[in-house]
């Protein structure tokens, strides 16, 4: 669960340490106090997404923290103890710093991590509701979601959606075999053919026939040269290596008077060595020579046929190696390529496996369906809808899907005695509200997470409704922890702690948060009931939404 938080220039925050509470935490404060400063560096420690705004005005950065305890049983242990961050404390430290100019940094417990890392930990150990959920409501998919999340049909939805792979790849297989074969005769003629012209020629190296072939045009030009150059090195009277040996002569007699001058006299003995020795290989590279009239013929030759063959297969001469080795890996897959009734009889296979699957989770489904929109009708009732009545219906795809066999909808209504339609269609915003409050609750009966954050869920409802919201969070509570931003006293009054956000004016301006006892708490409820006066009346009424707290629940 969440232990502690703590937030170093963060928006309004200047520096907050908040020790979080077991059971149910709500948040209170008037508007634009900053309730949601709290939740904001929770989703920033998370991983989600922030920008400069977060940054305290006149700072170069923000710096939060998140420290959690966990079961060693837990998914979030396994998940540590995988990346090598466990450690002894049994906590997690997630922090995050978020710079002026838009970077942020993320660790945790002390390690660097990325934000990936952040995320996936962060879903392990917090879920998040917001008043903007019961946008989902609307969007086709939601229903059977929801069916599945909340009655644990994730594996039986993940086998469906792995057999209609199967089944659509072997449909492509199939369909690319059908394909294949109508030209699979002629484009093998065709590569044998290319295969045939190209397998004579291409036993030869172009670059070193191309190399050759200069060799032997400039032969005269060659020998002329390296004739020279012999002469010069070693056959002339006055030669270059009778020179270097004099002056060698010369310096030896004075090198061990100068430690420059003996850098000098190695380095030309070093020198001497080489010349001599390449004197050796001209010598005898001038013998080896010899110009063949007939070689250099063959060798035009296969110059001209290199540049034909690449002309005619629009490449480079020294790209027709490569090229007649991709036709040889072309041809060899065609001949490889299975029978297209036996990829028909696999299709077939796959799609009776698919079937299988669908059918089956089309029938939990089913099953599961009629007892949650009964529990879900008698949820939504409590929250003055009397008449409310909810059920799923089951409608057949046109074309099967990796969702399964038939379309989910929810259907609504409010009021007796009238059919229920899409929710959508007929559902008020209030409604609307109310029905997202209850179904989210629901689901965070069935979540791993032991942390649940509710950001203004409860808008739109008020008096014995919200009551009857804050009973439905406070047995929530006892299983999980909940931390809720809200506006509802009815809501506020049944928490087991209360931090109350409260704006200072100071330059700039700053936000805190305060951890209320018990005759604060009574002070706070009045104000979110009566407002800015507050008397013996409101008092008293405050008083009393406490005590409903300590009061058995019929919930």
């Amino acid at each position: 669960m969440l232990t502690h938080l703590t937030l170093i220039n963060f928006a309004l925050a200047d520096h907050l340490a908040i020790d979080i509470e077991e059971g149910f935490n709500v948040l209170t404060g008037e508007t634009g106090a900053g309730k949601s400063l709290l939740l904001d560096a929770l989703s920033a420690c998370l991983g989600e997404r922030t920008d400069t705004n977060y940054v305290r005005f006149g700072s170069d950065k923000a710096d939060v923290t998140a420290t959690f305890s966990y079961q060693n049983s837990s998914a979030e242990a396994r998940w540590l103890k995988e990346h090598e961050l466990d450690d002894e404390s049994g906590e997690i430290h997630l922090r995050r710093v978020i710079f002026a100019t838009g970077r942020s940094k993320a660790w945790i417990n002390g390690r660097p991590s990325s934000l990936t890392e952040l995320k996936e930990i962060g879903r392990l150990l917090v879920q998040l509701y917001s008043q903007h959920s019961q946008q989902q409501l609307l969007e086709p998919p939601y229903p059977k979601h929801w069916l599945d999340r909340y009655s644990n049909f994730y594996e039986s939805a993940q086998a469906v959606r792995e057999r209609y792979s199967k089944w659509q790849k072997d449909i492509r297989q199939h369909q690319a075999a059908l394909d294949a074969q109508a030209t699979r005769k002629q484009r093998i003629e065709t590569l044998e053919l290319q295969l045939e012209e190209l397998e004579s020629i291409i036993q030869i190296n172009y670059l070193e026939t191309e190399q050759e072939f200069d060799r032997l045009s400039h032969h005269e030009h060659i020998m002329q040269d390296c004739g020279y150059g012999l002469t010069a090195l070693d056959d002339a009277e006055q030669n270059i290596n009778q020179e270097l040996s004099s002056i060698l002569r010369r310096l030896e007699s004075h090198s061990g008077r100068s430690e420059q001058l003996l850098e000098i006299y190695t380095s030309l003995l070093n020198a001497q060595s080489e010349l001599e020795d390449a004197t050796a290989n001209l010598r005898q590279f001038i013998d080896r020579q010899s110009f063949d009239p007939e070689r250099m013929e063959e060798l035009n030759n296969s110059l001209e046929t290199f540049h034909r063959l690449a002309r005619k297969y629009r490449t480079q001469p020294e790209e027709l190696q490569q090229e007649f080795e991709s036709w040889q890996n072309e041809l060899e897959q065609l001949h490889q390529l299975e029978d297209p009734e036996t990829l028909a009889g696999q299709v077939d296979i796959s799609y009776q496996d698919f079937i299988v699957k669908a059918e089956h989770l089309d029938q939990i489904r089913r099953d599961a369906a009629i007892p949650l929109a009964k529990k879900l009708t008698e949820q939504v009732k409590q929250l003055a809808l009397p008449e409310a009545h909810f059920e799923f219906k089951f409608e057949p795809l046109e074309q099967v899907s990796s969702e399964g066999l038939s379309f989910i909808q929810l259907l609504f209504t409010a009021n007796k005695g009238i059919p229920a339609q899409p929710l959508a269609r007929v559902a008020s915003g209030g409604e609307l509200s109310r029905i997202a409050l209850v179904m989210q609750v629901m689901n965070a009966e069935k979540t791993e997470s032991e942390v649940l954050v509710f950001d203004e869920i409860d808008v739109g409802i008020s008096g014995g409704t919200a009551e009857i919201v804050g009973r439905l969070l406070a047995g929530l509570a006892q299983h999980v922890q909940i931390l809720c931003i809200t506006h509802q006293a009815q809501v506020a009054a049944q928490s087991d702690q209360h931090l109350l956000v409260k704006k200072r004016q100071t330059d700039p301006a700053s936000s805190i948060i305060i951890e209320l006892e018990e005759s604060d708490r009574i002070q706070e409820l009045a104000r979110m009931t009566g407002g800015i006066d507050i008397n013996e009346t409101t008092l008293q009424h405050a008083k009393q939404l406490r005590q409903l707290k300590f009061q058995p629940s019929s919930i």
